[in-house]
């Protein structure tokens, strides 16, 4: 069960962005709207997010991350090649909603990858997010951007988020919105909390990821979470799931939350 503050106080006119299942946040519009870039931290293999954002927006996209580059891509492509050879001659799986999808995307990321990042205004810069020797501080990355803020921040660094609560409250001012993703839940839940409040923002949507399991009292350990400033109201509870959520893995039923009660 989970902490009152992490439950949306209204129904928000939310969209979405990113691809279907993983990768995919539910947002305030206006806060894409209103921002002058994109900065996301931690990317991962799936960009679609990004793409959606700059499809919309047509404003910079800066992505930073360690660990992603051509090589890893190829070598992801290949195991996925293998993966889905395997999966195929199974119809278990070939017979599964969205399988060839999701074949094609995985197979022919490389070539989509050097197609987004040609843009001359879409940047991925791998360089790690912290505070340690050889990380890059969120700082740094906003005194660069001065021109092109505010910025909307995406932000899914792997455990790594609670080391940057404090640089992002600091700089709260120059975010129109949060989409983040929290890991390991159940040990951080007074970080958390202390952020939600700290944060002068709306919590406008949560959902867990599946993958992950559930902890004891019914705490999923990893979740997503999106923040506005004003964000349209257009109902006075909110409905969980949201009609526009959909689970991380598509194979696995989806985690339902319940809260502690006001």
């Amino acid at each position: 069960m989970l902490p009152i503050e992490f439950k949306p106080k209204h129904e928000y006119e939310l969209i979405r962005l990113g691809q279907d299942n993983d990768g995919g946040y539910l947002v305030d519009k206006k806060s894409i709207e209103d921002s002058k870039s994109l900065i996301t931290l931690g990317l991962g293999f799936d960009w679609s997010f990004e793409k959606n954002y700059y499809t919309l927006q047509n404003s910079p996209v800066y992505c930073y991350d360690h660990s992603v580059n051509y090589s890893t891509i190829k070598k992801r492509c290949r195991k996925f090649l293998s993966s889905y050879f395997f999966r195929i001659l199974k119809p278990k799986y070939f017979l599964q909603k969205n399988f060839f999808k999701f074949m094609i995307k995985d197979v022919f990321l490389f070539n989509d990858y050097k197609k987004f990042f040609k843009n001359h205004d879409v940047q991925h810069k791998q360089e790690k997010i912290g505070n340690g020797k050889q990380c890059v501080k969120l700082q740094k990355i906003l005194d660069e951007r001065k021109t092109e803020l505010p910025a909307f921040i995406k932000i899914d660094i792997e455990g790594s988020e609670y080391r940057i609560f404090d640089e992002i409250l600091l700089n709260q001012d120059n975010f129109t919105g949060i989409g983040i993703e929290l890991h390991d839940v159940d040990i951080h839940m007074e970080k958390i909390k202390k952020f939600i409040k700290e944060l002068n923002m709306d919590l406008i949507h949560i959902h867990p990821q599946n993958p992950a399991h559930v902890a004891e009292n019914d705490i999923p350990t990893q979740i997503e979470l999106t923040f506005a400033k004003k964000p349209k109201i257009i109902g006075p509870e909110v409905k969980l799931p949201h009609v526009l959520d959909q689970p991380a893995n598509p194979y696995l039923q989806d985690i339902d939350l319940f809260f502690e009660k006001e």
